[in-house]
């Protein structure tokens, strides 16, 4: 079990009460597991999607903490070997950061789609895009066999019971979407899906409002079908996706609806104009 610092503990705390007053309080973590995991399946579930099945004794043990789990995945360089960070800081970037500039690891963000823990296997969804982010690269060369690090994380998705909901996300959110409706949402949840073409969607076991940017703006179409929602206003919501539609679409639930800020989850997955995934 890693143990942190004082100090780490007191940021821990002090990070976990800020971001409570800004959002929708998630699924916190205190521990955050990592171990080094090992590829054992690689399925293409849709055109633009891979799950990766991930083995490893750590899983067996590890609890998500709520369906939107992420998780940190920490890959070694081109052509380098895997060297984790140290288990022992609460800000995995800090100990990357402490690592030889030519060991470090590329981290990236992902949901747990599923976890089995009886066999130790978790399921990665990876949406695979055109600019080769270091996640997009790994996953399009994952192979059965190759090892990367696993590093814990928490979820975002807390609704109350027998509130109205609103579900608004893009591509890069699907799989955490799709996690979320699969626990269990109201029956009358309203769920937008802004997605590229229509090449992008995946089957979802709940009335979906498809949204197709094309030359859109990423966001855009998302803010405007938001903002053409009838009545009543939700009670939550949970929003995730590109940064301008996270901040758009909480922008308007907030100034225009009238929503309680620490009502609306959000959280932007990736940014217009940097490297994805």
């Amino acid at each position: 079990m890693p143990r942190y610092s004082a100090l780490d503990q007191l940021q821990l705390k002090v990070l976990t009460k800020a971001v409570g007053l800004v959002t929708a309080t998630g699924n916190p973590r205190d521990v955050f597991d990592q171990f080094v995991m090992t590829v054992s399946a690689v399925t293409d579930v849709a055109p633009h999607v891979r799950r990766v099945t991930f083995r490893a004794d750590g899983f067996g043990d590890y609890r998500v903490t709520g369906p939107d789990e992420c998780f940190g995945l920490l890959m070694p360089r081109p052509g380098r070997a895997l060297t984790m960070p140290s288990p022992d800081r609460v800000n995995v970037r800090t100990a990357i950061r402490a690592l030889p500039a030519d060991e470090q690891p590329d981290l990236r963000w992902y949901t747990v789609r599923a976890h089995r823990p009886e066999v130790g296997e978790i399921d990665v969804d990876f949406v695979l895009h055109g600019d080769a982010g270091p996640g997009t690269r790994w996953a399009t060369g994952a192979e059965v066999g190759r090892e990367v690090g696993f590093r814990a994380g928490n979820s975002g998705y807390r609704a109350p019971a027998g509130g109205k909901v609103l579900l608004a996300a893009d591509e890069t959110a699907l799989p955490a979407l799709c996690a979320i409706v699969e626990s269990g949402v109201p029956a009358d949840a309203r769920i937008f899906v802004e997605v590229p073409t229509a090449e992008h969607r995946v089957e979802i076991d709940a009335p979906v409002t498809w949204l197709y940017r094309g030359d859109d703006q990423p966001g855009s179409p998302m803010v405007r079908a938001v903002a053409g929602m009838p009545s009543p206003v939700p009670d939550y919501a949970w929003v995730c996706g590109e940064s301008a539609l996270a901040t758009g679409v909480r922008r308007h639930l907030v100034k225009e609806l009238g929503m309680d800020r620490r009502s609306v989850m959000f959280s932007g997955y990736w940014r217009t104009g940097a490297a994805r995934g």
